[in-house]
């Protein structure tokens, strides 16, 4: 009667042992922004299979909002898992759910409210400022109007519980998650969300009658897995819609969605025949597991394109060693052009470390100047970047870093010269590359015009150092990244290759449990962090060779020259080492191979002529 059409569709709710039961939860953007989907009109291929659960179905119960079971159990998993179906055989381009815009929870809804008007007026600095409005609407429509509010229904069929959901876990379900930095995020989630409360309770102290802090937050992740990013007359929004919100995640896309300002209407339409009986999915993009996890309560298990590629992510934390006797130097490059107050949580983790362990030497350069006030403290040394099995922008960031850290005293200033200068290192692969030089002003220390060389001007962070250094720094940064890697594994008390063989016991990982889906994401974890393992043994490996040949060594029978060793990477037809390692070895190692090559020519020249001179004569080398 309100104007709702989706007659072609059915909710169905399944038992634990139902082959159809394919699903938990969908995913966000970024870390900051919680979308629901994404409202893009392209279509993926698909693949994966209902059997190795990749995707997944939105969470219902009727219990309390205790968080007091143990959500492994058959009871709670058949009244959770839930998914919409056809009726019938739904062709493509149809129209196949349409709620009018009456129906629709808005982010302007929340706003207009005497609490939202409240938090307007206050200019409070919220961790969700976006959604916050959605929240407040749910929760005070819901005590306020109760049985009478218009919504009613669509209340009743949200989640009672999101137990799912890792800031809802259980102590022992997150020792699940050892080792991950999955942990970190758990917890400062849910520092965020009590902030915003009490920071909320200040300026309209209402809410603390409307909700309870465990309401607030179980509003919170409703919202953050349900809600729609819209334009409607032209103003971007965001929005809870009801019926909508309660297809489930699959790869690829099958369905869209969008608000029809004509029909001021939300619909979903097919992209492809949808046969009766199944169940009717949308997607909600190429994600990362620790986002599908932390936002919607699941991971999926092979989270991979049809092209290979995985966008699980790890973050892998880097930092200059404060032993390193260039420590007061690249840490003045290493918190270059940031800002102190963007990076707040890491410096009172830094301070914090400090004060508790007070034999811990704070070098000169991160303690403040003498008349400095302690509201401005250092920035940290600490950095972390995200990286997944790919050479992406990130795995470049992560390189750059990694030159800096292993860099020596000539290498330091190289990078960190500024551009107007002619200090470099001569014959390195920078010298070119960065500082503008050409190859003929190389031995001659003659700058290039800077002003027209914009690669001159990129590299002014950490961040920038996009292309090798010199072999020996490169070679350098390998053994760093080796070390790294090492490290960051030993954090897990399993092994790769035990998460795998877990996941086949589907006893004691039962499907669409917490414990499964802990394992799922520490698994991809150790993923990531085995490929740049692999990445680094590779370049040194091939780096060994590369030395041995510039040293005039021979090879002996059983040693590969560079090109062998290229060869026999780029023809593995089991595909053994990722592309991204063997495209790696084959161009930029060869590249510093060649430069090298030109190095030690140079150097040998310069000592020709060095030698005659003493001698009163040329010699050439």
């Amino acid at each position: 009667e309100n104007g709702a059409q989706f007659d072609m569709l059915e909710l169905r709710e399944y038992s634990p042992e139902e082959d159809t039961i394919t699903s938990p939860p969908p995913t966000t953007e970024d870390e900051t922004s919680e979308e629901k989907k994404e409202p893009t009109t392209t279509t993926r291929r698909r693949h994966h299979t209902p059997s190795t659960a990749s995707s997944f179905s939105r969470t219902s119960n009727d219990g309390n909002d205790d968080n007091d079971g143990d959500d492994d159990g058959d009871d709670d998993l058949s009244s959770e898992m839930r998914g919409v179906h056809s009726k019938l055989s739904i062709p493509p381009n149809t129209v196949c759910v349409s709620v009018p815009r009456k129906c629709l929870i808005t982010v302007e809804m929340g706003q207009a409210t005497e609490m939202g008007r409240a938090i307007l007026n206050s200019d409070l600095e919220l961790d969700a400022p976006k959604h916050i409005f959605l929240m407040v609407y749910l929760l005070w429509d819901r005590k306020v109007n109760g049985s009478k509010s218009f919504f009613k229904p669509y209340y009743d069929i949200l989640p009672q519980t999101l137990k799912n959901m890792p800031i809802f876990w259980t102590d022992e379900e997150l020792t699940y998650l050892e080792g991950s930095y999955l942990l970190a995020q758990i917890a400062d989630r849910n520092d965020a969300i009590e902030d915003d409360y009490h920071a909320i309770c200040e300026v309209a102290p209402e809410l603390a009658s409307i909700a309870t802090l465990e309401e607030f937050k179980w509003a919170r992740m409703c919202v953050c897995s349900r809600n729609f990013g819209l334009q409607i007359d032209g103003n971007r929004t965001s929005a809870l819609v009801p019926y909508a919100d309660m297809l489930n995640h699959y790869r690829p896309r099958e369905t869209k969605w969008t608000f029809d300002d004509d029909k001021q209407a939300f619909t979903i339409t097919s992209l492809q025949t949808i046969s009766r009986g199944a169940q009717v999915y949308d997607s909600y993009g190429q994600k990362c597991n620790h986002r599908f996890l932390l936002n919607y309560g699941f991971a999926v298990e092979d989270n991979r394109e049809v092209d290979g590629f995985c966008p699980n992510e790890v973050p892998i934390e880097l930092s200059i060693p404060t032993s390193d006797p260039l420590f007061d130097a690249k840490y003045e490059f290493w918190t270059h052009r940031e800002s102190t107050a963007s990076n707040a949580s890491s410096i009172v983790h830094h301070l914090a470390s400090a004060m508790a362990n007070p034999s811990l030497h704070i070098p000169s350069s991160t303690q403040p100047p003498p008349n400095t006030s302690i509201s401005t403290p250092p920035l940290p040394t600490i950095k972390r970047v995200r990286v997944c099995v790919s050479n992406n922008e990130n795995t470049r960031i992560l390189f750059s870093m990694l030159r800096v850290i292993v860099a020596d005293e000539a290498q330091l200033r190289a990078i960190t010269t500024s551009p107007g200068t002619t200090t470099f290192v001569s014959g390195t692969a920078l010298s070119r590359h960065v500082l503008g030089l050409t190859s003929s002003s190389v031995g001659g220390a003659s700058p290039i015009n800077h002003a027209s060389s914009p690669s001159a001007a990129l590299y002014r962070t950490c961040r920038d150092v996009r292309c090798p250094i010199s072999f020996s720094n490169e070679r350098a940064a390998m053994k760093h990244l080796q070390g790294v890697t090492a490290q960051a594994l030993q954090g897990y008390p399993t092994s790769y290759e035990q998460d795998v063989e877990d996941l086949e016991d589907e006893t004691a990982y039962p499907r669409f449990s917490n414990k499964r889906h802990a394992k799922i994401q520490v698994r991809g974890e150790k993923e990531v962090l085995l490929h740049f393992s692999v990445w680094a043994r590779t370049a040194l490996k091939v780096m060994d060779v590369i030395e041995r040949e510039l040293n005039g060594e021979v090879n002996g029978d059983d040693t590969m020259s560079f090109e062998e060793i290229i060869r026999t990477l780029e023809d593995d037809e089991e595909k053994r080492t990722h592309v991204t390692i063997v495209r790696y070895c084959a161009d930029v190692l060869d590249a510093l191979r060649r430069e090298e090559k030109k190095r030690r020519r140079r150097q040998l020249l310069h000592v020709g002529v060095a030698g005659g001179a003493n001698n009163g004569t040329s010699r050439y080398v």
